[in-house]
């Protein structure tokens, strides 16, 4: 782990700061040139909610195509990405081969408590 105050930490948290100075001027071009971010990421849409009709969480698929155009136009306009985005699409490609060795040997229940349990200690944050 990085301690604070080390030559690691601040380097780390100089890139952390780049990074999100860069996606401000971005978010501000996108407001500039569609009005509000808001607008642009409804186009993706039409401007329209999109709902599912899944009856369970674990059926909500991760990923969709249309949060790949928009993550790829993200990255297009110049947002920059971490490194940990890379890492956590990694290890959930591993973490499914292991669900389903333990799917084969615990009943469902089980199943998704661990899995809750999983997703609980998962950290969303970029910063």
């Amino acid at each position: 782990m990085l301690t604070p105050g080390s030559p690691a930490s601040s380097l780390l948290s100089e890139l952390k700061l780049r990074s999100i100075t860069e996606n401000a001027r971005q978010t501000c071009k996108i407001i500039d040139e569609f009005g509000s971010f808001d607008k642009y990421i409804w186009g993706f849409v039409n401007h329209k909610p999109i709902v599912g009709q899944y009856r369970y969480p674990r059926q909500v698929p991760i990923k969709t195509s249309k949060a790949d155009a928009i993550s790829k136009d993200l990255v297009r306009r110049g947002f920059p990405r971490f490194q940990v985005c890379v890492a956590a699409a990694d290890s959930k490609d591993k973490d499914e081969g292991l669900k389903a060795k333990v799917e084969e040997k615990q009943p469902e229940e089980t199943t998704d408590l661990g899995l809750a349990r999983a997703i609980d200690g998962l950290s969303l944050s970029t910063v």
